[in-house]
């Protein structure tokens, strides 16, 4: 099975590189595919942006709080979360498990740094809805990342979402997200987690 999969993977980089060098070729310069495809190899490599992504590999305790509407008291929530490193340290899972109202709250996510556009993606899917989340972020300061994304919510509306995720030391994250609604901004989540010793 894992010789099949290496096969593959194989398979698919000659493949790509087979391509890249015929639309050289297509172009009138052979060379040109070659050029592509290191340029390729280049954006693929790992940087300093992914090894900060990294630092938060383990098991974290979770404690959040959500607010549904402005000026009410918040709900109050726990969990856990599992951080893992996927393709090479390229991306960073997060698998996400608490109880929010009584019901399962499960959420997968993945958060990477591209090269080519040098701004933090991540995506989240949870079991609370059937969208995905799409997000981009950049680093406002030393240890703070804030990332901007939306949602379709009832009725089709779309949603605005701001998140800022601030590390408090390495054992520390706080997770605040506000929702833009009719022009005016409000928090509605917060999250803190805590690295299990």
């Amino acid at each position: 099975m894992k010789r099949g999969i290496v096969t593959l993977s194989m398979i698919g980089a000659l493949l790509g590189a087979f391509a890249l060098g015929r639309a050289g070729a297509q172009e009138g310069t052979g060379d040109k595919g070659m050029d592509d495809m290191a340029a390729w190899m280049e954006l693929a490599k790992t940087g300093p942006e992914h090894a900060k992504l990294m630092k938060v590999v383990g098991n974290w305790a979770c404690e959040c709080k959500m607010w549904m509407q402005p000026g009410a008291d918040p709900m109050l929530a726990t969990g856990k979360a599992v951080f893992s490193s996927v393709l090479g340290d390229r991306f960073l899972k997060q698998d996400y498990e608490g109880t929010l109202m009584g019901q399962p709250d499960l959420g997968i996510g993945y958060t990477g740094f591209n090269n080519a556009t040098r701004k933090y993606e991540a995506v989240w899917l949870s079991n609370m809805g059937t969208g995905v989340m799409l997000m981009t972020g950049t680093e406002t300061e030393p240890g703070t990342c804030e990332f901007e994304g939306s949602c379709i919510g009832p009725g089709g509306k779309e949603v605005n979402h701001r998140l800022v995720l601030k590390h408090v030391g390495d054992d520390k994250q706080i997770l605040e997200m506000f929702d833009t609604r009719g022009g005016v901004e409000t928090k509605s989540m917060e999250l803190t987690y805590t690295r299990s010793k």
